[in-house]
């Protein structure tokens, strides 16, 4: 394993002049991104030992190189966009924070973290990097990520894709989130290029040029940014062979609106908690794919599930247990480790949350979690069973519950002929007032998205308490 660590980030390719890289209109050479790594575990070095390194960027270029440099330097990379806050950097406890400018005039700044240093031993050397989880199953998380989960990831052949030549992969993902693995390190561990792409918020119609020019073969997506995608600018990415759906339930309503809007590329549905590096199960959608809805598959390479029966949730449904090397080895707070999955003697293990059922064919179906009940009114309601029993309703695109102190309510993403359309209306209430009379619906024709693509549920109940005022009034 350290053979294999060292040959990623030490090996004669760090020497080729050939892209590695394209960012914002420029392309960068090996050569060009290990020159500016160099710079970086220079900096790190001179500043004297430093176990936790913040790699803060704005550039996603400035993320990975600081990841290379700060590993060279045996450190913790924690890669950093300027969406960190000031408890996930509580979490991670950094001894120094460097600030990467990649592009023209690269340049590498650095501060020392305030107050005494924490001793090194405090996070075990095989920790390489740190995953934030979203938050949305409960408070944000620091995830320990080890050299062997990341190379576990590299070699798992059930994520490769077909290509003619060199794989030029296009990057979506934020460097704070798994999906950067997949995106980036997992595309150049098999020697292939990296292409990031403008977010949708910037210039998603910069993208159709950027796949022509390069050749883009894969592309992974947040399940909400595919719809929105597909509702608003399906040429986008019409071009790209083979889509990854993963981050939240990818639903059978979008994959029917891409084969109409004359998608012909492969689907592949992932699922994998962020305590788990990047993904640990796979569904390749079959061109015939006519199931109520798209399962999660199963245990990539290198990955193994035990089912494990609950007494909460649906009578058919079982809590999904993985294990293998892509566990990770647990939290950080404080800067320091506080769990672990597994201990040293036994094998990787995490118990997920959620709730799956196994369907005629051998599948996973993801069925909710055993958190995923709410209280309204004071009666349980199985939220995941409302939203995809809504999501079957002619015209409904997906339904996403959310609730605060004082409102549950179902956002119905429909297409736009229902927004106006009171029978359309009509017929999502009584579903939903089937689970709860108590239960407000809101159509919408879509969802606003994190910077990690996933659905921005504040912004929604935000949205939601305004309006609700001004009926009132």
């Amino acid at each position: 394993m350290t053979d294999a660590w060292h040959d990623l980030i030490h090996g004669d390719q760090w020497a080729s002049p050939s892209t590695l890289w394209v960012e914002g209109g420029t392309e960068h050479s090996w050569a060009q991104v290990a020159e500016l790594a160099s710079r970086i575990e220079e900096a790190v070095r001179a500043h004297g030992p430093a176990r936790v390194v913040s790699v803060r960027s704005g550039d996603k270029l400035g993320c990975f190189a600081g990841q290379l440099g700060s590993w060279r330097a045996g450190c913790v990379a924690v890669a950093d966009d300027h969406t960190l806050t000031g408890r996930d950097f509580e979490r991670v406890r950094p001894d120094l924070t460097l600030t990467v400018r990649a592009g023209a005039s690269p340049s590498v700044g650095l501060e020392p973290a305030p107050g005494p240093r924490l001793p090194p031993e405090r996070i075990p050397e095989e920790v390489v990097a740190v995953n934030f989880t979203s938050g949305s199953t409960g408070r944000r998380k620091a995830v320990a990520v080890t050299r062997g989960n990341l190379l576990a990831l590299f070699d798992c052949r059930d994520l490769d894709v077909p290509a003619a030549g060199r794989l030029t992969a296009g990057s979506f993902a934020t460097p704070t989130y798994d999906g950067w693995w997949f995106d980036t390190w997992h595309t150049v561990a098999a020697g292939g290029r990296v292409v990031a792409l403008p977010h949708i918020n910037d210039d998603i119609f910069a993208w159709p040029d950027l796949v022509e020019t390069y050749g883009i073969g894969r592309l992974l997506l947040p399940a909400a940014v595919i719809t929105t995608v597909v509702d608003v600018a399906p040429e986008c990415v019409a071009a790209i062979p083979w889509l990854f759906s993963g981050g939240e339930q990818f639903r059978r309503s979008t994959f029917e609106r891409a084969r109409r809007a004359g998608l012909r590329g492969r689907f592949v549905n992932l699922y994998g908690p962020t305590e788990a590096t990047f993904a640990t199960h796979h569904y390749r959608l079959p061109e015939d794919f006519c199931a109520p809805t798209i399962p999660i598959g199963r245990p990539l390479d290198g990955c193994r599930q035990t089912l494990r029966a609950t007494a909460d949730g649906p009578a058919d449904a079982q809590e999904l247990v993985v294990h293998g090397p892509l566990v990770c080895l647990g939290y950080l707070d404080d800067g320091t480790m506080t769990h672990r999955f597994h201990p040293a003697s036994e094998q990787p293990s995490y118990r997920t949350g959620d709730l799956v059922r196994t369907d005629d064919n051998g599948d996973l179906v993801f069925a909710g979690r055993l958190d995923g009940e709410v209280k309204v009114n004071g009666m349980r309601v199985d939220t995941a069973a409302l939203e995809q029993r809504v999501a079957t309703l002619p015209r409904v695109l997906d339904c996403r519950v959310a609730q605060d102190e004082r409102h549950t309510v179902a956002f119905v993403r429909t297409d736009p002929t229902a927004l106006s359309d009171p029978r359309a209306r009509d017929r999502i209430e009584s579903v939903v007032q089937d689970f709860s009379p108590a239960i407000g619906v809101r159509l919408v024709g879509r969802y606003p998205v994190k910077a990690g693509g996933k659905v921005d549920f504040p912004t929604l109940m935000d949205r939601y308490r305004l309006t609700d005022k001004a009926e009132e009034s």
